[in-house]
């Protein structure tokens, strides 16, 4: 972010997300390590309290349901403590803020995981439209680590900006490093979902706009509940809009553009349907976005 953007954004409403996640964190981790250490000393200690007045079968079963019970509150604490998350990612696919995410993302740890977090900032950058510092950002980060839906954010974002700066060819070699990472379903749902989303790119090049919109269905199809989020609904009304306007429908791409105004807040998107919706308001800004290229943006 530049300082402009940076002094732009609500310091407190930072610290209130960062500090809600570490809390549920670190509340949830603190009562799942006491558990965990009450059912070790439960089946360890033979001098365990119930026992006194249970005995025989009816002692094994109790002992059995009661460490199902733990392992079941261990689950829901693991659970607890991993969606504190909720808080950061909230401000990019509820509220559709890509500045603060990225303002929340550099004060969280991430346990560690620096490629996790470099990962989120190029995300951030990308939907503030700061493509180079995304790619920046991108190139250093290693996916050797990432699983499930961080590989496919960092496939379709890199994948994104590759198209972005003319740099198409690099993109099978993408697709193929992700093939060779698959080892799951989902994994293979997700590179059916990436291939769905770079040939819409490619087919809206070569202007076969059939082709594309079949791919833009099929993307629609692949989508999981995850792409119910605000951020992944207007990125798919802003794909929807592009089309639209490709094959010459302008009410069309006026009703897509009209939905992501009113729900992309600052997403990068938002920019394009105002130089739509409002051609003379944003007349000055015409010449310095001019050249820009448009392409479909990544879900996380």
């Amino acid at each position: 972010m530049t300082v402009e953007e940076m002094t732009a954004v609500d310091q407190r409403e930072v610290d209130r997300r960062v500090r809600r996640c570490r809390l549920r964190q670190w509340l949830g981790w603190a009562a799942y390590a006491l558990v965990a250490i009450h059912l070790l000393w439960m089946i360890l200690s033979s001098n365990f309290p119930v026992r006194l007045w249970v005995s025989g079968y009816k002692w094994d079963m109790l002992q059995i349901c009661m460490i199902i019970t733990h392992f079941a509150v261990l689950f829901i604490l693991a659970l607890v403590a991993k969606t504190g998350t909720t808080w950061i990612y909230g401000a990019l696919q509820k509220e559709c803020d890509p500045f603060l995410f990225e303002a929340c993302v550099y004060h969280m740890g991430f346990m560690g995981n620096e490629n996790l977090k470099r990962l989120n900032l190029a995300i951030a950058q990308y939907y503030q439209g700061n493509f180079q510092q995304a790619m920046d950002t991108i190139m250093h980060t290693d996916p050797s680590s990432f699983k499930k839906t961080n590989r496919l954010n960092y496939y379709a974002l890199k994948s994104g900006l590759c198209f972005r700066f003319g740099m198409g060819d690099k993109v099978r070699e993408l697709e193929n490093e992700f093939q060779r990472r698959i080892s799951g379903k989902q994994d293979t749902k997700n590179m059916q979902l990436l291939c769905a989303m770079n040939n819409l790119k490619r087919a809206r090049a070569n202007k076969d706009y059939e082709s594309a919109w079949c791919f833009y269905q099929e993307w629609l199809h692949l989508s999981d509940p995850v792409s119910q989020q605000l951020w992944s609904k207007v990125g798919r009304a802003w794909q929807q809009a592009v089309l639209e306007q490709d094959c010459g429908n302008e009410a069309g791409a006026r009703a897509a553009f009209a939905y992501v105004e009113k729900y992309g807040n600052r997403l990068m998107f938002v920019k394009d349907a105002a130089r739509f919706l409002h051609p003379q308001e944003t007349a000055a800004d015409k010449t310095e976005s001019e050249g820009v290229k448009r392409d479909g943006g990544t879900e996380a």
